[in-house]
């Protein structure tokens, strides 16, 4: 007598490993125009951020450029903004969080850069229009300038388009959670420390070294700024959470 198998006895299906379409595949961020847009404005005002921004001409010395980072340090200030731009652009996380503050976050940063950059305008056309026209010299902007300018104003278009396209499904009320209020107090804290670490471990670094110390210690204090903010949002955030569970 043969045994009767059980009609519908469960039976694992066979693995079949997720086939690829041909083709080329572009990152998520390449994807999506105004996403792009943004990526791309943030990396022109990168690069411009990091170049020189004015050519002069004196007498007594002859073509020399200005950097970006002279002066008020301009160019510094781009420079994270930029970086702030490029990162929320290309997280997916970030760029497809529906959370008020991530929303209008690019717009923000890219109006804050334009807002610099006319500051810095003011500034270079003040000095070539003064001191360098009473020692009987000239120069102009560089297109490095104009690249940071055009990188802003592409971003920030991008931002009011990003804008528009989610107001209607974004929550606009406003309200701090206690996790965050925490991470944006401790990167604040974290970040104001990292900038006075970074500048104090460059003015170490390069001491002596005239030709690079205007450009070195922007960096170093960015990096170390940047470092701090993340690190005190951490450890923000862990006490935060912890003081709201006891």
């Amino acid at each position: 007598m043969n045994p009767v198998e059980p009609a519908d006895q469960p039976r694992l299906a066979r693995f079949e490993p997720t086939r690829r379409e041909p083709g080329l595949h572009l990152p998520p961020a390449f994807r999506e125009p105004v996403r792009l847009a943004t990526l791309v404005g943030s990396m022109l005002l990168v690069f411009g951020a990091i170049s020189m921004w004015v050519e002069v001409y004196l007498p007594y010395r002859g073509w020399f450029e200005l950097s970006s980072f002279e002066g008020a340090n301009d160019g510094g200030i781009n420079l994270e903004l930029g970086l702030g731009l490029f990162a929320i652009a290309w997280a997916d996380r970030l760029w497809s969080n529906r959370l008020a503050v991530l929303v209008v976050a690019p717009f923000v940063l890219a109006l804050a850069a334009l807002v610099d950059l006319k500051t810095a305008f003011d500034t270079a056309t003040t000095y070539l229009n003064g001191e360098v026209h009473n020692a009987r010299g000239q120069g102009y902007l560089l297109p490095g300038f104009w690249l940071t300018v055009g990188g802003a104003a592409l971003a920030a278009l991008a931002g009011v388009i990003r804008i528009r396209r989610a107001r209607r499904t974004t929550q606009w009320n406003v309200g701090v959670a206690r996790t965050f209020a925490g991470a944006a107090a401790g990167g604040t804290a974290g970040g104001v420390l990292g900038f006075v670490v970074g500048i104090t471990v460059g003015t170490m670094l390069t001491s002596g070294a005239i030709n690079v110390t205007s450009g070195a210690l922007p960096l170093f204090a960015i990096a170390f700024a940047f470092l701090g903010a993340w690190l005190g949002a951490a450890v923000g955030n862990y006490l935060a959470a912890a003081t709201k569970r006891a």
